[in-house]
């Protein structure tokens, strides 16, 4: 059977920061699920559920809560759909798609993460994101201890959302496999200006999978070569109405449509407020792209990571009327 270790968020996460874990221990199969939730709760710890770690900021405190992590990585091709366990790295099943020829997620290449987490964050890129393609789930519910599935409407996705990051679901369950139904053959579309100087007429999967790659490798930080979670901040929503007077005021401004209202770019706000390349406490302000807050000396804290976020954040409001929300999630602050 498994055995309960000590880890650290130091270890375990893509910012390379966070305090020590008491109570730590990894699962690949539904009786392992089981098993660890029945030792959390012998031990009346609450669960936390953490896959690769890529989008989380973790204080420096010692957690002395029970870190379960699903490692399994089976998955079987079924027609048109492909189930992956929940351990298995994100970008390995868009791999695998690309190899057989399943359109639908060769945008959201190199995407850092889990099969396990990419519902819970519902993530996007280059005009995909996986609620395009999702089925179902199968996840453990923790509390009642029995497992359950949620299909597409259950899951209640929105713009890097969905009902697992809402108060009442958060941390409620351990996701085990995924299922998402893709399009053979399909005609490929470049809605992306940044990713048409990349690719040929009449792209491949392939060649718009490495295309995404290459330029996620020129515009974005390696978290292997320094600590970063990604995205910090979503792009904000705005009605017509601060749209338009953002234009009036602003010609260059990246603003894109969006269900009945806009987004407006939160790197453009970020970069144009002066925060692009600029650090504090060992923290900064990605030089690559303005969304990405790294732990720029390696030696930064957790909370000189907040600390920058907020005062972006303040700055930001300050001028030009927006707030910014987190898109990273924060853990035992």
């Amino acid at each position: 059977m498994k055995k309960i270790t000590q880890n650290s968020f130091r270890d375990i996460t893509t910012f390379h920061l966070g305090g020590e874990i008491g109570f730590y221990v990894e699962v690949e199969n539904a009786d392992e699920v089981k098993w660890a939730i029945k030792e959390a709760k012998k031990r009346k710890l609450k669960i936390f559920v953490l896959g690769d770690g890529s989008d989380v900021l973790a204080s420096d405190m010692n957690f002395d809560d029970f870190v379960v992590k699903y490692i399994g990585k089976k998955y079987h091709i079924d027609d048109n759909c492909i189930t992956a366990e929940a351990g298995m790295k994100w970008d390995d099943l868009v791999d695998l798609s690309v190899e057989n020829n399943l359109q639908g997620i060769e945008c959201l290449s190199g995407i850092p993460g889990t099969v396990g987490a990419s519902p819970v964050q519902n993530i996007g890129a280059y005009g995909q994101e996986i609620a395009d393609t999702f089925v179902s789930l199968t996840a453990y519910d923790i509390e009642n201890e029995k497992s359950v599935t949620f299909n597409k409407e259950d899951c209640r996705f929105g713009y890097r959302e969905s009902i697992f990051k809402e108060k009442s679901h958060w941390q409620k369950y351990i996701i085990v496999d995924v299922t998402l139904k893709f399009n053979k053959n399909a005609k490929l579309k470049i809605n992306y200006e940044s990713l048409k100087g990349y690719v040929k007429e009449n792209p491949t999967l392939i060649d718009v999978r490495n295309a995404v790659l290459e330029v996620r490798k020129t515009k974005l930080e390696d978290p292997n070569k320094v600590g970063n979670a990604g995205s910090f901040f979503k792009n904000p929503t705005i009605d017509i109405e601060q749209k338009e007077k953002l234009q009036s005021k602003y010609s260059d401004i990246k603003i894109f449509p969006f269900e009945n209202k806009f987004k407006v770019s939160a790197a453009w706000l970020i970069e144009k407020a002066g925060w692009k390349g600029k650090t504090h406490k060992g923290v900064g302000v990605s030089p690559k792209h303005a969304l990405i807050l790294i732990n720029a000396s390696g030696k930064a804290k957790a909370e000189d990571v907040l600390e920058l976020s907020e005062m972006i954040t303040t700055d930001i409001y300050k001028k030009f009327g927006i707030k910014l929300e987190r898109e990273v999630q924060l853990i035992n602050f």
